[in-house]
């Protein structure tokens, strides 16, 4: 009798530690004998115990400092590919990145491409993966 007195009291200690660390107060067995005489459904019972958060307003992601680049172009053949993985070796740092961007909107004549958005989104794209593949080139992009 004892011994289930601990066991208990330290499960209701535990519980109510997860409880503090989610932000949430309420008696389980309340519920539990509300759902038994009806006053509750299981959904009532569910959204009670646990209640939806707020959506908090999205921060930048972390500042990005370097762009990774991995081309390759199957059609031209070994030589190219080579020059191409000598060029990319080493990352490119994110303010030569950004200006490469600026400098693409003076050739970019779609409309629907807003280069200033895209280069917003790299600047705080760290730990991101593009990867690009079409029938001329492959093309992998590391945000690091």
């Amino acid at each position: 009798m004892y011994y289930h007195r601990v066991v208990v009291k330290k499960v209701n200690i535990k519980i109510n530690k997860i409880n503090k660390g989610r932000g949430i107060k309420m008696n389980y067995q309340k519920v539990l004998s509300q759902i038994e005489s009806g006053e509750l459904t299981s959904q009532e019972a569910f959204n009670t115990l646990y209640p939806v958060k707020k959506e908090k307003t999205s921060k930048p992601g972390k500042r990005a400092t370097f762009i990774k680049l991995k081309v390759t172009v199957p059609e031209e053949g070994k030589g190219v590919n080579t020059f191409l993985r000598i060029l990319f070796a080493l990352p490119i740092p994110m303010i030569f990145a950004r200006m490469g961007l600026r400098i693409a909107t003076r050739f970019v004549k779609d409309e629907d491409v807003d280069m200033k958005e895209i280069s917003k989104m790299l600047k705080y794209a760290k730990n991101t993966r593009i990867q690009i593949d079409s029938t001329d080139a492959q093309v992998d992009i590391r945000v690091i």
